[in-house]
């Protein structure tokens, strides 16, 4: 009996081994969201201040100076955390400030770091020029057509943020450290004084905030070894440095508990297989899978049976749980808000797309009842060939608009509602269309310019498509794939000498021609020409693109 348990006493012994390691994992992770969530009112604080700033930002650089002294003392008054709000010019004036009084900057440590710092930058000031306390410097940026002239900078007490800091968590034992990314220490568990002999003895600040995302041991200025955490709680401005007692841990190595297995074999081998259930199964293990089949189901997208909730667990599996569901919540809640903004942004375009295609119609429209009430058949002839443009980019926001992405339209569709429309507007007897249309996804910079080059040429060819005694006119529109991501836009028409439907002459001055040439030069196409006998064809060569806003030119430039 004794040999046969041997093997459970080995496997007792590498599964111990294995649940240290990962224990020893989830402790650590603990540690970094405990260090977070510790942090959490000093976070909320620095981040209102920013959010602020950035907001006056605004307002700063379309008032005057009067209006902006109102502006910073009327947010002073409103926030009880703000003692001072101002806005200091690039040079270093503050004619703009809740304190009413102009302030010269120039040549101070902290006009140099805010300049430095190209973009929004968090600081300490241990002596205040307004307050003359200590407290902690939010500046955001002002900028004026790309440059930056200016700073909106507030005041916060560093008072207030040393009280928030006190309240470290669930764990009495977790002492924190906050720091900017220069180094600079905001406030520490017991006072900033306290922050030397809570960090690392041998390892500097910079090297500690080198390590975000991090833990590891070290030996604090107090002398006691200790478990560290590092992260970042306001994106490249603020740091936090969390630190637990080393004894603190649930586990003390993986040699401990080897050596406490050898002390006692008999008792292992005895009491193995109700170790192995009892101990492991319903201490351990069950625990571990619970929380490892929880994190498999979240990394993969399952969102039910959270929170998780473990049965009668120890206090570190306890830990560990509390850790992994405020983890669930914090990213189940920001996947919400992309969601959401995401279907914000899809109404947003979509209302986009309705609205300019409702104001193209309505052009289109009115341009009607002028054609009505003109009097001359080249004003009408003028006015018809403008709504007909004007139509055509109506109809390509409806196609927008209809489509399930928004972003993009099909080729097909929209050349095949091209023909359409023009082939309606410009009816000819007895004509046949014939349409062969490969499918290709355009964004609008090239559905745009494709589409009008086919209104233009297809009013072309059905003004001067003609036939032979006999023979029945005909026209061919094509959309082919030729190789890679180039398409060819093919418009052909037969020629005889029976014109079928004479047009008016175009009283356009050669609008027709310089439309094609601009939209075929912001295709970045080649356009080419044969014509026979019988036959008249229009080829545009181009290259299928990903959408390049700049290519949006105004037509009317090319």
């Amino acid at each position: 009996m004794t040999l046969a348990l041997f093997p459970l006493g080995i496997i007792a012994i590498y599964q111990t081994a294995q649940v240290i390691g990962e224990t020893e994992q989830l402790r650590r992770a603990a540690l970094f969201f405990e260090t977070t969530a510790a942090a959490r009112d000093e976070r909320e604080l620095i981040q209102k201040a920013l959010g602020a700033a950035q907001g006056l930002s605004t307002l700063v650089a379309v008032q005057d100076i009067d209006q902006c002294r109102k502006t910073m003392e009327e947010y002073v008054k409103s926030d009880a955390y703000t003692v001072f709000a101002g806005y200091v010019q690039v040079s270093g004036v503050m004619e703009c400030g809740s304190s009413g009084d102009p302030i010269d900057f120039s040549g101070t440590e902290s006009l140099k770091n805010a300049i430095a710092a190209d973009g929004p930058s968090v600081e300490i000031n241990l002596a205040g020029v307004i307050s003359g306390k200590a407290v902690l410097l939010v500046n955001h940026p002002v900028y004026d057509d790309g440059e930056l002239v200016g700073f909106v900078s507030m005041s916060v007490p560093l008072r207030i943020a040393n009280i928030l800091a006190q309240t470290t968590g669930p764990d009495d034992d977790l002492k924190i450290v906050t720091t900017t990314h220069s180094g600079e220490v905001i406030t520490a568990t017991g006072g900033r004084m306290m922050a030397e002999d809570i960090l690392p003895r041998d390892i500097s600040l910079e090297n500690m905030l080198i390590r975000t995302g991090q833990t590891f041991e070290a030996v604090s200025g107090s002398g006691a070894r200790k478990i560290y955490a590092v992260a970042e709680i306001v994106e490249r401005q603020v740091s936090v440095i969390g630190s637990l007692p080393l004894e603190k841990r649930f586990i003390g190595g993986f040699a401990s508990q080897q050596a406490a297995a050898l002390l006692f074999p008999f008792l292992i081998w005895a009491c193995g297989l109700a170790v192995a259930y009892f101990g492991l199964q319903r201490m351990v293990l069950r625990h571990l899978r619970d929380l490892r089949s929880a994190m498999r189901k979240f990394a993969l997208g399952e969102r039910e049976g959270f929170p998780l909730h473990l049965t009668a667990p120890p206090e570190e599996f306890a830990e560990a749980e509390r850790a992994f569901n405020r983890m669930a919540v914090i990213i189940a809640d920001s996947e919400a808000r992309q969601t959401e903004d995401l279907k914000d942004k899809e109404v947003l375009l979509k209302e986009v797309h309705h609205r300019v295609k409702n104001n193209l119609q309505l052009i289109a429209s009115i341009m009607n009842m002028q054609l009505r009430i003109a009097q001359t058949d080249e004003a009408k002839s003028v006015l018809a060939s403008l709504q007909r443009r004007v139509n055509g980019l109506a109809m390509l926001h409806r196609t927008l608009y209809s489509t399930p992405d928004l972003t993009t339209i099909s080729s097909a569709d929209l050349l095949e509602a091209v023909v359409k429309d023009i082939s309606s507007i410009i009816p000819v007897d007895d004509l046949t269309i014939e349409r062969d249309l490969d499918e290709i996804a355009l964004y609008p910079d090239q559905a745009v310019p494709l589409s009008m080059i086919l209104s233009e040429a297809l009013t072309n060819a059905l003004k001067y498509v003609s036939a032979n005694a006999g023979e029945r006119p005909w026209i061919r529109v094509s959309l082919k794939h030729e190789h890679d991501a180039h398409f060819t836009l093919s418009v052909e028409n037969s020629k005889g000498p029976r014109a079928i439907t004479p047009l008016p002459d175009d009283t356009s001055g050669g609008l027709g021609t310089k439309l094609m040439t601009a939209f075929v030069s912001q295709l970045n196409a080649d356009q080419n020409v044969s014509e026979t006998d019988d036959r008249y064809g229009l080829y545009v060569a181009f290259e299928q693109r990903d959408f390049q806003p700049e290519n949006t030119a105004n037509v009317a430039n090319g």
